[in-house]
């Protein structure tokens, strides 16, 4: 039961109080029972009537406020592990290999994180209450018990028999689920595919009328499954209420047949069976719930599975004071896994050395390994054979962190945010400095630690993520692809004053780069071809070829 296992670790820790208020509560139900059972017996008797409905009465009192109380303390518990529950899936997916982290996907970790972990704070009240519900009735099959033993045995028998017929369809339940949840999340990547593709959508009838045909057969899929649930769990309803109206039957039919018992004897027992209805219902009533709970419970123990990393907390980084001369790849590799397991494309063997305060660019047609290329250097995708070093000092796993809080990056599809979560210290003039220097003084200043705004356009935020990066203060910068959003003017400024910028103070610049204009721009450029590199002469431009007058752009 992965529902339990979760609770158990964060939820239901210490559940002996939780499980004696539920008990607690039940034990007040008994006395409800037993007090209304007890009027019948006093009907003619006023006074005892009179004491029996003060019993009564308190019995409610103080059901409810143990009912209360349970309530509240599940509700505060797991309230208080969701959030543990969130935070730590973002502490494994911050601590995971970044080829783990991407193959579970962004779309799966929000869809974990949110809704499916809100299934859980749904189910938890309905199954304290189911559990209540299951104390109620052994108490009542007790008092039964006390009533005849016949009158228990016939009531326990018909909830065993039903009990069976239950567990059959409670099976055929939970494998609907699953394939519900399958087919919800079909739909929900057409749906999402087609709200990001609205303007092509628009553009190309062919491609709305095949993207919503898709659309339509998963929500079609979807209707027959969760059909073919509401006729099982009808089913499973049913057999229910027909074990509780036959167990009651037992009691005024089979009972004075099979014991010589008194009619008193069997309106009690029957008032008793009764009595067992409301908490019978309410578990069989809270089953789907518990069913969606258990199905978002197993996914999320998936994503746990597939990130490999333990929720490890983040600390803050050493900043600048980092001295290095040498970051270098020897004879590094790393393979892509493929749908089939195997490697689908490799990079490597690979050898490069970056000397600090350089100027690298990496060149090389699309797909040839530029990106892994960064990412093995960055130490985010792990040198499956060879060795990534610092000084001559090879990076262990324990030293990934260290080694990767020397760069600033800004990835070709890299997120702006509004908060300046990696800043260093703001107050220096340092950041307005960078808005002059990239020309958006104009359109952006930064308001406590958050820029105003990033409602902007796409070679413009590429501007304030350059300027984010910066404003971590870390001696590597990486850039990946990043003047490809550039207008001309812009781009000429960043490769003939921004990088002469950033090397004139010490700042170690590693660029992917497709601007074979400035390339002379570089120190070192290296050409990545099918996985492997070489290294080519830098060569300033022909000369009596002037550089066009370009005017400066908007974006």
């Amino acid at each position: 039961m992965d529902l339990w296992r979760i609770l158990r670790r964060d939820a239901l820790r210490n559940i002996q109080p939780l499980m004696l208020l539920a008990v607690l509560a039940a034990a007040l139900n008994l006395a409800l029972l037993t007090s209304l059972n007890d009027a019948l017996l006093a009907l003619d008797d006023p006074e005892g009537l009179q004491r029996l409905l003060i019993v009564f009465l308190l019995s409610a009192f103080l059901w409810r406020i143990a009912q209360g109380w349970m309530m509240n303390a599940a509700s505060k518990r797991m309230q208080a592990a969701l959030a543990v529950l969130r935070v730590d899936l973002l502490r494994r997916a911050v601590a995971a290999d970044l080829p783990d982290a991407m193959a579970v996907g962004s779309s799966r970790l929000a869809q974990v994180a949110g809704p499916e972990l809100q299934l859980l704070a749904q189910a938890v009240p309905t199954l304290v209450i189911s559990f209540q519900s299951v104390a109620a009735i052994v108490l009542c099959l007790l008092y039964l018990a006390t009533l005849s033993g016949a009158a228990v045995l016939i009531v326990f028998g018909f909830l065993v028999t039903g009990g069976i017929l239950i567990g059959r369809s409670v099976v055929r339940l939970e494998l609907m689920s699953e394939t519900i949840h399958e087919a919800e999340g079909a739909l929900s990547e057409r749906s999402e595919h087609i709200l990001q593709t609205l303007r092509e959508c628009k553009l190309n009838r062919r491609r709305a009328a095949n993207a919503l045909a898709d659309a339509t057969a998963c929500a079609e899929s979807l209707r027959k499954e969760r059909h073919r649930f509401g006729a099982e769990y009808s089913h499973y309803f049913t057999i229910s209420e027909l074990t509780y109206y036959a167990a009651l039957a037992g009691i005024i039919f089979l009972l004075p047949a099979v014991t010589n018992t008194d009619i008193a004897t069997v309106i009690l027992a029957g008032h008793a069976a009764a009595f067992i209805a409301y908490p019978v219902i309410t578990i069989v009533a809270s089953y789907p719930s518990y069913i969606s709970a258990e199905t978002a419970a197993r996914s999320y123990l998936a994503v746990e599975a597939e990130l490999k990393a333990a929720p490890l907390a983040v600390t803050q980084g050493r900043g600048t004071d980092d001295a290095f001369s040498t970051i270098a790849l020897e004879g590094a590799t790393f393979r892509h896994a493929g749908r089939d397991g195997t490697g689908s494309f490799t990079v490597g063997p690979v050898d490069m050395t970056v000397e600090r305060g350089s100027v690298v660019f990496i060149t090389g047609h699309n797909g040839a390994g530029k990106s892994t290329l960064i990412h093995m250097l960055l130490g985010l995708y792990p040198v499956q054979r060879g060795i990534l070093s610092v000084d001559g000092v090879p990076v262990g796993p324990d030293g990934l962190t260290a080694h990767r809080d020397r760069f600033s990056v800004v990835f070709s599809d890299n997120h702006v945010t509004r908060q300046l979560y990696g800043a260093a210290a703001l107050d220096d003039g340092f950041a307005e400095e960078l808005l002059d220097l990239l020309e958006m003084s104009d359109k952006v200043a930064i308001d406590g630690r958050a820029f105003t705004t990033v409602d902007l356009s796409q070679g413009q935020k590429k501007r304030l993520a350059l300027i984010a990066a910066l404003l971590e203060r870390k001696p590597v910068l990486v850039l990946d692809e990043w003047a490809a959003d550039q207008s001309p003017y812009f781009r000429r400024k960043f490769y003939r004053e921004i990088i002469p910028w950033l090397k004139a103070r010490g700042i170690t610049v590693i660029a992917v780069t497709h601007d074979d204009a400035y390339f002379d721009a570089a120190d070192v450029q290296l050409q990545v071809d099918r996985g492997g590199i070489r290294r080519l002469v830098t060569t300033a431009p022909p000369a009596g070829i002037p550089a066009p007058d370009l005017l400066p752009a908007s974006s």
